[in-house]
């Protein structure tokens, strides 16, 4: 409790006194979340590190490519449809019940055509689809049961989103827990008596739990505000979800598909292409947990973006658009430093792969960053700019993956962090400009001071045979990252 007093405290200063209401809901969206993914990602690292001891490195790349293929089009099917339920549902729960209602009526009805749509889709070409995009005909029962995971796992995102919009932080932490606690040991058994096959049917399985659990949680939340199922002028309704989600439905179907298109580039390209994309694979798995959780810590600020969107409130600013930066920071920060101590994790086989490990970890720190900039896109209705941003991403990550097409994993990894990289700094003018983002929390010394802090921390291990010397500047280097962001808050917060 003394710990809990201590954030309380902490966040009541940063936001100011006038802020206690909302501080307290933040505090507690915090606690709730953090609770909820620590146990949820925890297990859901340990199954994935246990299942690469049990199964070979090529059956591992199958793996990845199968959540690729569930998540490419669950993204698809979602699009932006959760955090359409999120916005809506966080501005007008309490002051316009009817809309809230009749926004969220629309995007659940359009998730459930999408998802069943999607899904029948993969039934019928089922064949093409386990042949030239995954890239094994052996495959297909996988696929086929994939493609039941991500008609359950669109519905439950828009749910989870929904959730949020209503400040149930409490209740999507406790779906996070169940997901967490049936994660470890079906996925751990699927692999030790069915391999590949077994570990889409615990993933399946797991889907259908936490979509089950989402909606009994929501159907209770939804009822506390009276908020109903309903279609009347769903023409209207319809008119503003398109307004709101199109730009951001085009973004995630542009983002999502890339991905798995050079994923799928990766494997065609060699005889041991699944090899290379299970060495990748092991080396994302601790970034994609941590994006998870940024983006996790992100649902908590989301609601709270659409309210205080240009009021003017410096220390909301701060708070909102560097905690996941922060957060990544401190989580990735440690991979940088020790790439070699993580990947041993894994067994001797993917020990080779540092070096993609710490172009995937650089990526995260990357997107880490957009992360705030990325709930004032939508708070400030930027979405078309936002699809701007991700088509010019998205030629750039293809065009980088070819040109490192020789390079591996390594290459996959390299292709990425450059794309995110150009990505960030042609858009950085924009989002000064259109007042997303001051240009003192872009350009500082301290800013400077952090990234060459994270420069430091990779040549230590390129460079530096000592774990005990490298353990010490770890130490000093983070010490120095923390003070630089106190200081940049104290000057922010004082001048701006």
């Amino acid at each position: 409790m003394d710990y809990i007093l201590f954030i309380k405290k902490k966040i009541n200063s940063f936001l100011g006194k006038e802020s206690n209401a909302t501080s307290r809901k933040i505090t507690k969206g915090l606690i709730w979340t953090f609770l909820g993914t620590a146990i949820s990602k925890g297990f859901f690292l340990l199954a994935f590190v246990v299942i690469a001891r049990i199964i070979s490195v090529e059956d591992y790349g199958k793996i990845g490519l199968l959540r690729s293929f569930i998540n490419t089009f669950t993204f698809f099917s979602l699009a932006s449809f959760g955090v359409t339920a999120n916005k809506y549902l966080a501005i007008n729960k309490e002051n316009n019940k009817i809309l809230a209602s009749r926004i969220y009526s629309s995007t659940r009805l359009l998730v459930f055509i999408l998802s069943l749509f999607i899904l029948l889709v993969s039934v019928i070409f089922l064949e093409d689809i386990t042949i030239y995009v995954v890239g094994d005909a052996t495959l297909k029962t996988e696929v086929l049961l994939s493609s039941f995971a991500i008609f359950f796992a669109s519905l439950n995102g828009l749910q989870m989103g929904a959730l949020s919009g209503l400040e149930k932080f409490n209740k999507i932490s406790k779906v996070h827990i169940v997901n967490g606690l049936l994660s470890l040991p079906l996925l751990c058994l699927g692999a030790y008596y069915k391999g590949v096959l077994g570990v889409i049917v615990a993933l399946l399985l797991v889907n259908i739990a936490i979509w089950l659990c989402s909606a009994f949680f929501l159907h209770r939340g939804l009822k506390e505000f009276g908020i109903t199922f309903r279609l009347d002028n769903f023409g209207d309704s319809i008119k503003i979800v398109k307004s709101f989600t199109l730009p951001s439905f085009l973004g995630g179907v542009m983002m999502s598909p890339v991905i798995l298109y050079c994923n799928s580039l990766l494997v065609n390209y060699s005889s041991d292409g699944f090899e290379e994309l299970g060495f990748y694979n092991a080396a994302f798995l601790y970034s994609s947990i941590v994006s998870i959780l940024i983006g996790i810590v992100g649902q908590v600020f989301y609601p709270f973006s659409m309210k205080f969107f240009n009021k003017k409130n410096a220390k909301f600013d701060f708070v909102n658009i560097f905690t996941s930066y922060i957060l990544g920071i401190i989580l990735c920060f440690p991979l940088l430093c020790f790439p070699d101590l993580f990947m041993k994790i894994f067994g001797e086989d993917y020990e080779g792969s540092t070096t993609t490990l710490i172009l995937v970890v650089l990526s995260t720190i990357v997107i880490a960053h957009r992360q705030g900039i990325a709930r004032n896109f939508a708070a400030g209705d930027f979405m078309w700019w936002s699809l701007l941003s991700n088509s010019f991403w998205a030629v750039n990550v293809i065009f980088w993956c070819y040109f490192f097409l020789e390079d591996g994993a390594v290459g996959r990894a390299a292709a990425f962090f450059i794309a995110y990289l150009i990505n960030t700094l042609v858009f950085i003018p924009f989002y000064i400009r259109k007042k997303l983002i001051t240009r003192s929390l872009v350009f500082s010394k301290f800013h400077l001071g952090i990234i060459s802090s994270l420069f430091i921390g990779v040549c230590t291990f390129y460079y530096l045979d000592s774990i005990f010397l490298r353990i010490f500047l770890f130490m000093g280097l983070t010490s120095f990252i923390i003070l630089c962001f106190y200081k940049w808050f104290n000057k922010y917060t004082q001048y701006a």
